[in-house]
């Protein structure tokens, strides 16, 4: 059957959701070490936007956050929506033991993408002064910055694919060596170098550029090491016909070329929007509150990274029961490892925010509402993975246009009279519409869905702990500054925990944490 039909039903092959899928290990594991990487490179982001903050004026912090956007969004389509591809079909072939296939597919992602983006970089270069002018005003600083940058974009898309190829093949520790924690690392420190050096905004970018070099040579050395070079392991006498399989990865990839553009561009609309119809100093605000806001959904990613390439596997061997309950067990946890992350942004909005700098309280009330944004992604788990690794990705395009289309009209309506509130608001509203459409998607299409009971847990422990804190607000008073936050923050996880704990786990979840204990008395938490 090809991938792309539709799956029949496993007559007598139904699962009890209790039951502990073989793959459950697979994504516990992998989603554990998925988790070590988030949780190191989301402090070194969250000290590095800092650092950032207190070195860089406001307007400068303004220029880096837009000109990051712009990268993004243009290395998103360098890489053609081959990434997904190469992960969807690594992972199949990979799984049939056709690994030479595997490794044609790699080559054939590598030799488009890349020409295309250096095409897009050298584009970037001569239309600086034009993009730097609409966005940022005639600043030379400016253009000179987004000219370095366009630079990273073929590093960025040669990364992402060889990221891709491991992620595929299961090897999640990669990706988190290379761009978790070697990048973010490397980056933080020549940064450092750089400013104190007084290189300024320049010396930044520079920074970014050469850390982003390093981590694409040990994606790639890693994505080397772990695609095997032996033999296809195919049935005797099957015949490969390469130019068949390499139709299917660009049948499947072509709309993702669209979808992955208008998608990071969703993701950094309101930040570009607010740079045309408000000020880069609010750009600034705005960009280090969202880079606070993000850091929930470094949990999301964690899990859904590792959760990708089995939706594609349980899809393609036919197995609606068991993805049906894996998918309810993995959003139940990106809920439960999320729901502490958004509380302490809507509790301690304006502690967070003044770490940047005194005058970035401005953003805590647009941090309160990304939180918000960022609770609606968790609650609907990974459900864009579920839509595009069963073969619908030109579903997956309608979904994020339509979410586009309803974040740029918001913004429009909203940030001339509300400013950063406003683009805060239309990003709760595009979170919204697309994981709405997502689901309805995913339960008339699928028959299934991600929710269950044991939502419930993770609900009631959040809002005992969000009380316990809003009780110490009200009457406890337990003095001021840092160390009443951190006192009210420390109480807030410890009632959460015992919540969690007292309301019971599911065979799954307790099948899980043995595993994750077992790797983290193994491994020394590495």
């Amino acid at each position: 059957m090809s991938s792309f039909e539709e799956p029949r039903p496993l007559d007598g092959q139904l699962l009890s959701p209790e039951a502990a899928p073989a793959y459950l290990p697979r994504i516990a594991k992998g989603a554990m070490i998925n988790l070590s990487g988030t949780f190191v490179r989301t402090v070194l982001a969250y000290g590095y936007t800092i650092f950032l903050a207190r070195m860089l004026k406001v307007n400068e912090l303004g220029y880096f956050f837009l000109i990051v956007s712009l990268a993004n969004i243009l290395g998103l389509a360098g890489v053609v929506g081959l990434d997904l591809g190469v992960v969807r079909f690594i992972s199949l072939y990979a799984g049939e033991g056709r690994f030479r296939l595997a490794r044609r597919m790699l080559r054939i992602a590598l030799l488009l993408a890349v020409p295309v983006s250096i095409f897009l970089m050298l584009a970037t270069i001569v239309l600086a002064p034009a993009v730097a002018t609409r966005l940022m005003g005639s600043d030379p600083a400016a253009v000179a910055a987004l000219r370095i940058f366009a630079i990273s974009i073929p590093f960025w898309v040669a990364a992402k694919l060889f990221n891709a190829t491991t992620q595929g093949l299961h090897w999640m520790r990669y990706q988190v060596y290379s761009r978790d924690i070697g990048e973010q690392l490397l980056k933080f420190l020549l940064t450092a170098a750089f400013l104190v050096a007084g290189a300024g905004l320049a010396g930044a970018v520079w920074a970014n550029l050469a850390a982003l070099v390093v981590a694409t040579l040990l994606s790639m050395s890693f994505a080397l090491k772990v695609l095997p070079r032996g033999a296809d392991m195919a049935a005797p006498g099957t015949v490969i016909d390469n130019r068949t399989e390499s139709a299917r990865l660009f049948r499947y990839s072509f709309p993702l070329v669209f979808s992955n553009i208008i998608g990071i561009v969703l993701v950094w609309i309101d930040m570009i929007m607010l740079g045309y119809l408000g000020t880069s100093t609010e750009v600034g605000y705005y960009g280090a509150a969202l880079r606070v806001g993000v850091i929930s959904s470094a949990m999301f990613l964690a899990f859904a990274t590792v959760f990708t390439p089995v939706i594609s596997d349980l899809y393609n061997k036919r197995r609606p029961s068991e993805l049906g309950s894996l998918y309810k067990t993995v959003t139940r946890w990106v809920l439960v490892f999320t729901l502490p992350l958004v509380l302490l942004q809507l509790l301690f909005a304006d502690p967070v925010m003044k770490l940047f700098g005194g005058g970035f309280t401005a953003a805590s009330a647009a941090l309160m509402i990304l939180a918000l944004s960022q609770l609606i992604n968790a609650a609907a788990g990974p459900s864009g993975s579920m839509v595009l690794m069963s073969g619908r990705s030109r579903l997956e395009l309608l979904n994020i246009t339509v979410s586009l289309i309803v974040d740029i009209a918001i913004c429009l309506v909203l940030i001339p009279g509300h400013g950063l509130v406003g683009a805060a608001i239309a990003n709760v509203a595009a979170a919204t519409a697309i994981n709405l459409m997502r689901a309805a998607e995913i339960w008339l299409l699928m028959k299934t869905h991600a929710y269950d009971f044991g939502f419930l847990k993770p609900a009631g422990a959040a809002a005992a702990a969000g009380a316990a804190v809003l009780m110490m607000e009200l009457w406890l008073r337990t003095g001021g500054g840092v160390a009443r936050v951190a006192f009210e923050a420390a109480v807030m996880a410890g009632v959460y925990l015992a919540a969690i704990t007292l309301l019971g786990l599911s065979a799954q979840d307790r099948m899980v944490l043995k595993l994750v204990r077992k790797r983290l008395l193994r491994t020394g938490g590495s």
